[in-house]
C-alpha cells in the first residue's frame, strides 16, 4: 500500500496534515500508526512528545526504518486485520491515519475495528485528501480525469472523500467528530495544471467562493462517542477563498518577508482598512493590496502627525494600468511603495480601500480593451504625426520659397541701393558742374565787355523776331 514515494521529511514550520496530526497528540502518549512509511512522523512523536508508538506497515522495508522509533511493528496489509490480534492486550491514546484510508477498500469498516482499541477517551486522528477540490472539479467539467503519481488522484488511490462523504461514513462507523482541520491550495498551485479560467463561461469568483473548493486535505479528530466530547471545534473555512492584505517595512535594506505585516480579507467585496504605528527608522513601505490580481482603488493612505493626516508619496508600483488612485494588476503579486508623507519618517499609517474587481477575467478584458485603445490611440497617432510631417514639409517648402524671393528682394534692393548711390553721386557732380557754369555766367554777365556789348544783343533780338 505505501510506497517509496512517500519518504518525505517532516516539515512542521508550516501548515501541513502532518503538523497539524502532530498539534493534537499530547506528550507521553500510547500511539497507534497505522501506515507510517519510513517513520517521519514516528520518530517527531518518539524524540518531540516522548510517545510510546505502535506500527502497522505493509512495506517491510519503509516499517523496519520507521520501527527505529517505533515499539513494535506489524508488517502486514492493513485489511487482514491481523493487527487486531497483534495489539488486542493495548489501548491506545491516539490512533492515527495519516495519508492512508483512501487507499483502502473499505476504510469504514478499518475504523470500526481500529475504535475497539482505544482507550475510553482515546481519539482516531486521520486526514484525506478531498476529492471536491477546485481543481478536480475544473477537470471533471471538461471531461478530464487523470491520475498522478502523487497528490489528490495519487494513482494508489482506491477510495474518494468529500466532506460529506467523510462525516456520513464516521457516523455509520460509531464515530462522533470533534474538531475539523484543512490544508488549502488553490488551484494552479498544485499537481492538476489547470486554472480558474478553465471552464468557458464560468466566473472566477464562483470557484474561489465555493464553500471548501481550495481544501486539499481534510483533517479531522474524533472519539468514540458525542458523550466523550467537551467542546467541538471547527476550523474549516467554508466560503471566499483565504485572501489577504500584505504590508512590508523597509528600514533601507529592502523588503523583507520577516519585516511585514499580513491582514486577513474576510470578505473582498467590502471596503477594507487598516491602520498601524510605523517604527522610527522606516523609509518606504510597501502595500501588497491583494494576493491575486485586482483592480483596486486607493481611497485614504495618509499619515496622522501631530492630529493632522497628511498624504503619503507615491513612490512606484508594478501595477499595468494606474490613473491617480486607481489600480489594475495582472501580477499575482499586486505592490505599491510610498515614502514618508513629510521628511523620512512614517508615524500612523491608515489605508483604506475597495475592490472595483477581482475577477481575473475582467482584469484581463479591461487590460484587452485598454490595450486595443492604445493601439488604436497609436496608429491614430502615427496618422497624426505623418500629416503633422506632411505640412511640416510643406512650410518647409514654402518657407524656402519665402527665403529665396526674400534673398532675390534683398539682392534687388541692394542693387537698387546702390545705384542709387552712384546717381546720388552723378548728381551731386553734375550739381556742382553746374553751379561752376552759374558762377561763370554771373561773372560774365557782371563784366564791362558784357555791358557795352548790349546794345547789339538787343538789335540781333529784333533781327531775329523779324525773321
Amino acid at each position: 500500500m505505501i510506497e517509496s514515494k512517500y519518504d518525505f521529511d517532516l516539515d512542521m514550520n508550516n501548515t501541513n496534515s502532518l503538523s497539524i496530526m502532530i498539534n493534537q497528540i499530547k506528550r507521553g502518549s500510547k500511539v497507534l500508526e497505522f501506515g507510517p512509511a519510513n517513520g517521519r512522523m514516528t520518530r517527531y512523536l518518539k524524540e518531540m512528545l516522548d510517545c510510546k508508538v505502535y506500527l502497522v506497515e505493509i512495506d517491510e522495508k519503509a516499517g523496519k526504518e520507521a520501527l527505529q522509533y517505533g515499539e513494535d511493528l506489524l508488517v502486514d496489509d492493513i485489511e487482514t486485520y491481523s493487527w487486531k490480534k497483534k495489539y488486542e492486550d493495548k489501548r491506545f491514546d491516539y490512533i492515527t491515519f495519516a495519508d492512508v484510508l483512501e487507499h483502502l477498500k473499505d476504510p469504514e469498516r478499518v475504523l470500526r475495528e481500529a475504535k475497539g482499541l482505544l482507550k475510553q477517551d482515546g481519539s482516531i486522528v486521520f486526514s484525506v485528501p478531498n476529492l471536491a477540490h477546485n481543481a478536480v472539479l475544473i477537470n471533471l467539467m471538461n471531461h478530464e480525469f487523470e491520475y498522478n503519481t502523487v497528490g489528490l488522484l495519487d494513482n494508489t488511490h482506491i477510495h474518494f472523500f468529500t466532506k460529506n462523504s467523510i462525516e456520513s461514513m464516521m457516523n455509520r462507523a460509531g464515530l462522533s467528530v470533534e474538531k475539523r482541520f484543512a490544508t488549502y491550495a488553490p488551484v494552479g498551485t498544485i499537481e492538476i495544471e489547470n486554472t480558474y479560467q478553465s471552464v468557458p463561461g464560468i466566473d472566477e469568483t464562483y470557484w474561489k467562493s465555493r464553500p471548501f473548493g481550495d481544501i486539499y486535505q481534510f483533517i479531522y479528530v474524533t472519539k468514540r462517542g458525542p458523550e466523550f466530547i467537551k467542546e467541538r471545534e471547527n476550523y474549516l473555512q467554508s466560503g471566499i477563498h483565504p485572501y489577504f492584505v500584505q504590508v512590508y517595512l523597509d528600514y533601507g535594506m529592502g523588503f523583507d518577508e520577516n519585516i511585514s505585516r499580513t491582514y486577513a480579507i474576510e470578505n473582498p467585496y467590502a471596503a477594507q482598512a487598516i491602520e498601524f504605528d510605523v517604527d522610527e527608522g522606516i523609509r518606504r513601505i510597501r502595500l501588497d493590496p491583494f494576493n491575486a490580481p485586482c483592480m483596486v482603488e486607493l481611497d485614504v493612505c495618509t499619515d496622522t502627525i501631530e492630529g493632522e493626516k497628511k498624504s503619503l508619496r507615491f513612490m512606484e508600483t508594478n501595477a499595468d494600468y494606474r490613473h491617480q488612485n486607481k489600480y489594475i494588476f495582472t501580477d499575482i503579486d499586486p505592490r505599491i511603495i510610498f515614502l514618508p508623507a513629510q521628511g523620512r519618517q512614517f508615524h500612523t499609517v491608515r489605508i483604506e480601500f475597495h475592490f472595483v474587481t477581482i475577477d481575473s477575467l475582467k482584469i484581463k478584458s479591461m487590460m484587452e480593451y485598454f490595450q486595443h485603445v492604445c493601439e488604436e490611440g497609436k496608429e491614430k497617432i502615427t496618422d497624426l504625426e505623418a500629416k503633422l510631417r506632411a505640412e511640416k514639409q510643406k512650410c518647409l517648402e514654402k518657407e524656402n520659397q519665402v527665403f529665396e524671393i526674400q534673398q532675390k528682394l534683398q539682392q534687388e534692393l541692394q542693387q537698387n541701393q546702390q545705384e542709387r548711390q552712384r546717381m546720388e553721386k552723378e548728381i551731386a557732380y553734375l550739381q556742382e558742374e553746374l553751379n561752376k557754369h552759374s558762377a561763370t555766367i554771373q561773372e560774365l554777365m557782371g563784366s564791362t565787355s558784357w555791358k557795352l556789348t548790349k546794345p547789339l544783343r538787343a538789335a540781333g533780338d529784333i533781327v531775329h523776331r523779324r525773321k
